[in-house]
């Protein structure tokens, strides 16, 4: 079967859309209230320097949709913000709270700040002597929320690759991605977990289950169509979250395979579940070679096209093959691999010290 290339390009509707969007987007970010918006920022740099000289970076707080994989730092006592911590109206709990965050660096998720924006954005001003880290789990698609958090943060970590210049413009601090990571489990009941991850009975199905989200249509199709011939692959709601850690161990480890959806072609936490808990992840054909995909042993991942989306058995067949073959010593393998690169504690190290770069005298 052929294809001309060049008629399906021109059977593209709003072929003009990305050079407008791309225009607008240039044009919007030339306003000189950026550049005084980076001035501020800078001035609350130069104080936080000289309050960490003398307090050090040695207190870290996460918040609570980041709470769950028992963080280690090393060199740093690491705790923990209750959900809502923005929240509250009450100003003397507010006093408190702030004293609570005085001398620390707050890392922060998008969810946990997006719950109150409003109380956020008092912490952030009021909390003159706290670093505020924003680890962006969403900057490749709730922009809105992405450009506030990027205003208020003394470093933004965006985790995917997307909209990176106009998020730089809100904050010059920006870092490339720190990419989504395993944190539902720890370290140490990961470690502790590998004999059952290498003894227990896996099916031959491929797992999938997503949370549905109606904007991304594409996606959405994808999982439909797969769940026709795989029903282990579709969608799930959030009672996922209401589990214990070792009960959501035990579903991951249960297959050999895990089919990978991407809302937006964006790294997903769970290619690196899948590999922690022994798996091989199917990630599209379309990130084989985007960081930190092209960095990942071919022998731990599969990547599937168009067309195993539409017949998706060879495939299958294909990864349970690479699966057994490869037996106990390549789950030890997948395991340690993404443990030591691309678990939770992996992302706050970096973050850590990306602070202590740049906040240290």
């Amino acid at each position: 079967m052929s294809f001309d290339v060049t008629a399906l390009f021109h059977q593209l509707e709003g072929r003009d859309v990305p050079s407008a969007i791309s225009a607008q987007t240039v044009s919007f970010a030339q306003g000189d209230a950026f550049f005084q918006l980076a001035a501020a920022k800078n001035a609350r740099a130069i104080r936080l320097r000289q309050v960490f000289a003398e307090k050090g970076f040695s207190r870290v707080l996460l918040s609570a949709n980041i709470d769950g994989f028992d963080c280690q730092i090393p060199g740093c006592t690491v705790g923990f913000l209750e959900k809502g911590f923005f929240a509250d109206s009450d100003e003397n709990l507010r006093a408190n709270k702030r004293a609570f965050l005085d001398g620390a660096i707050v890392i922060v998720n998008n969810n946990d700040a997006g719950q109150h924006v409003p109380g956020y954005a008092d912490f952030y001003a009021q909390c003159t002597n706290t670093i505020f880290v924003a680890w962006d789990w969403d900057n490749h698609h709730w922009l809105e929320l992405s450009t506030f958090l990027a205003a208020h943060s003394d470093i933004y970590a965006p985790a995917h690759h997307e909209n990176l210049y106009l998020l730089t413009r809100y904050n010059w601090l920006t870092s490339g991605p720190v990419y989504c990571s395993t944190v539902q489990w720890s370290r140490k009941l990961l470690t502790d977990s590998l004999p059952f991850l290498i003894s227990t009975p896996r099916s031959n199905a491929p797992l999938g289950k997503h949370i549905p989200y109606a904007p991304f249509t594409f996606r959405n199709q994808v999982v439909s169509t797969l769940g026709q011939i795989y029903p282990s692959i579709g969608f799930s709601d959030r009672t996922f979250h209401q589990r214990t850690a070792m009960e959501k161990l035990e579903e991951w480890a249960a297959h050999k395979i895990h089919w990978i959806s991407p809302v937006l072609n964006d790294v997903a936490i769970r290619i690196f579940d899948a590999l922690c808990s022994g798996g091989i992840p199917l990630v599209p054909e379309s990130m084989r070679f985007l960081p930190p995909i092209r960095d990942i042993d071919r022998d731990f991942v599969l990547f599937y096209t168009p067309h195993d989306i539409i017949d998706p058995r060879g495939l299958v067949d294909r990864a349970i093959q690479v699966f057994d073959r490869g037996g106990a010593d390549q789950i030890v393998a997948r395991h340690r691999y993404a443990l030591e690169n691309h678990h939770g504690d992996c992302s706050m190290r970096a973050l850590h010290n990306m602070v202590v770069e740049k906040y240290s005298l």
